[in-house]
């Protein structure tokens, strides 16, 4: 009788041991949130934007903009054209400038903060191989930069269209002001690059 609960004993503690060996605390994930929804249609597009945004998520938000391995089209930023006078650099502003930007913006933004794009007055005109999409957009950012404005407001175009494997991307952008007092879009980019 001693010697059965001696192994019943040792077996609630080699169990017991195998269990605690195998708990251990839950790691933070690496990598951020990921929503990307694969770009087949343009309103596709427009969805993994806004996830990225939401996100912060630096890879799905350049996956949204035209890859140079896959099309003959280039990605073009039309800035709106009272911030080209101030931000000269807006002029020349290609993919690479963009990929600072965003890289820059979300960097100083930390995970916890809020960051959102509210697209509102759109309208999608598709063809077979292009799109244009137009919107009012309200896009808030709670940075840590001073002096560099958290919401910025205006009116925007993308024009899209499919690659060789038949996935949708913007290629080319143009940003407007709404109200002459509009803080734009291109001013946050602009800000973020220097």
């Amino acid at each position: 009788m001693q010697r059965k609960y001696k192994i019943l004993g040792f077996v609630i503690l080699s169990v017991s041991a195998i269990l605690l060996g195998c708990l251990r605390e839950v790691e933070t994930p690496v990598d951020p949130r990921s929503t990307f929804i694969p770009p087949t249609a343009p309103q596709y597009v427009i969805v993994n934007l806004q996830s990225a945004i939401l996100e912060k998520n630096i890879n799905n938000y350049l996956l949204c903009f035209v890859d140079t391995n896959f099309s003959t089209k280039k990605f073009t930023f039309l800035a709106e054209v009272s911030a080209i006078s101030q931000y000269p650099i807006l002029k020349f502003w290609n993919f690479t400038n963009e990929r600072y930007y965003i890289t820059a913006l979300i960097s100083a933004t930390p995970m916890q903060s809020s960051s959102n794009l509210f697209l509102s007055n759109t309208n999608l005109i598709q063809t077979s191989d292009s799109a244009v999409y137009d919107a009012d957009y309200l896009l808030y950012f709670d940075h840590t930069r001073q002096n560099v404005p958290k919401s910025v407001r205006g009116k925007l175009r993308f024009i899209m269209a499919p690659d060789s494997r038949n996935l949708w991307s913007i290629h080319h952008w143009a940003d407007y002001k709404l109200l002459e007092s509009d803080t734009t879009w291109s001013i946050l980019k602009a800000n973020f690059l220097n």
